[in-house]
């Protein structure tokens, strides 16, 4: 029988916290700032400017992204097999839990449009694939 190997996991799930931190950040400040502006025009509010302790805030988030699929993935290589293609659905699973539902939330609140929504969603989908990959090559379990 095999069992969790915790320092494992958690440095695969700070790889994959990593990732997901450095590609938000991407995709927030560059591929859809225009969206972010647009929102901040309709609301009529003033963006507040990222202070240091701002990026506190997304590095949670981010752990959450990364932690809770590599933790899924250690939970479903004995039914699924390890490999990539568990590490994948993990992502997803992921994915959906913080990127599709946790913001859907906010479209009947007016602080997410769809195209905002749908656009960071599927951006999402392939970051949170490839960084639980990435965070369960490192993975291995105990015997």
């Amino acid at each position: 029988m095999t069992r969790v190997h915790w320092g494992r996991l958690a440095v695969g799930g700070l790889l994959a916290s990593v990732i997901a931190f450095v590609t938000d950040g991407i995709l927030h400040e560059f591929l859809i700032r225009h969206h972010w502006q647009a929102l901040v025009e309709r609301l009529q509010i003033t963006p507040q400017e990222h202070a240091p302790s701002a990026f506190v805030y997304f590095a949670i988030f981010e752990l959450g992204r990364g932690c809770v699929p590599l933790f899924l993935y250690a939970m479903m290589r004995a039914r699924c097999g390890a490999g990539p293609g568990t590490a994948a659905w993990a992502g997803v699973v992921g994915w959906i839990a913080f990127s599709v539902t946790g913001p859907a939330q906010f479209i009947p609140l007016g602080f997410f449009s769809h195209a905002l929504w749908g656009m960071a969603g599927a951006y999402q989908l392939v970051t949170s694939i490839v960084a639980t990959i990435a965070g369960a090559a490192v993975y291995t379990e105990k015997t």
